[in-house]
């Protein structure tokens, strides 16, 4: 059956954490939205959701920084910050999809790297949380270095999602997938806080009305000035794009949310 959900979406930890911080209207907005994909991902009943997301430092760190990591684990524990008001929970996991999505990629020509022990952060908890709040979907995490370059190109992003696409293409199970991150965000830095709607807002024009194949044309410094260090989420976005290039991309919500201090957008794909 292939691929049969996919959406991509923001993980600022303020959306749980601090969630009466941002104005209501706001807030109420990118939460409804969330409830909005869990029904559309309900609908389609998958077997096993992918998860594009990225790291924190939960997981690596200098000494060992994957450019491409996916989880083999049978299960996951998260989250690994007690202050996100998200309860701990042990989510399962889709060793036998791993393995074969690793294969694809590796007879592809993508060395990914793979992790039989992965914990889970707000990046992926967060969307984790709200699309299956029973926790009972197998989860197969993806994680991409957005952390510290040198980080992978949005050209190879995109590239990677079109081996991944394929890969699922011919799958025998229902899957999803959530790309997370992004969009523009400046974490720990002198301008935390800062916001850049006009980057956001073209990134995210491409994404649902222009040509797509562009986002693999964006630049490492491109997207540092222009969203941020955490701004470089968008890979995710960009990967989830290269896999399903025929989708059309529907935007639910943008809000620029200065309490959480990141441009927080919601986007979901289906089927032309």
């Amino acid at each position: 059956m292939a691929v049969v959900f996919a959406c991509a979406a923001s993980h600022a930890p303020g959306i749980t954490a601090w969630t009466e911080a941002a104005p209501k209207e706001q807030a109420d907005k990118i939460i409804g939205s969330y409830h909005k994909l869990q029904a559309m991902l309900d609908a389609t009943k998958p077997d096993a959701l992918l998860a594009i997301s990225v790291e924190h430092w939960a997981n690596f760190f200098l000494n060992q920084m994957p450019t491409f990591c996916i989880g083999r684990a049978d299960h996951y524990d998260g989250p690994v910050e007690e202050w996100l008001r998200i309860s701990k929970s042990r989510i399962p996991g889709d060793s036998q999809l791993s393995a074969e999505l690793l294969d694809g990629c590796l007879e592809a020509g993508f060395d990914l790297s793979f992790s039989d022990e992965l914990l889970f952060d707000h990046a992926t908890m967060l969307p984790i949380h709200f699309l299956t709040p029973r926790m009972d979907i197998p989860v197969v995490p993806l994680i991409l270095n957005t952390l510290t370059p040198p980080m992978p190109s949005p050209k190879r992003c995109y590239a990677l999602g079109r081996v991944l696409g394929e890969t699922l293409e011919k799958h025998s199970k229902r899957i999803a997938i959530v790309a997370t991150g992004g969009l523009s965000h400046w974490p720990g830095e002198a301008k935390h806080g800062k916001i850049n709607i006009p980057f956001d807002k073209r990134f995210l024009d491409i994404l649902t009305t222009g040509d797509r194949s562009q986002l693999a044309g964006y630049t490492h410094e491109e997207i540092n000035v222009g969203a941020g260090s955490g701004g470089h989420e968008i890979r995710t976005w960009i990967t989830l794009a290269g896999a399903l290039p025929d989708w059309k991309a529907t935007l639910l919500a943008y809000e620029p949310v200065a309490p959480w201090a990141t441009g927080c957008g919601l986007v979901t794909f289906s089927r032309s």
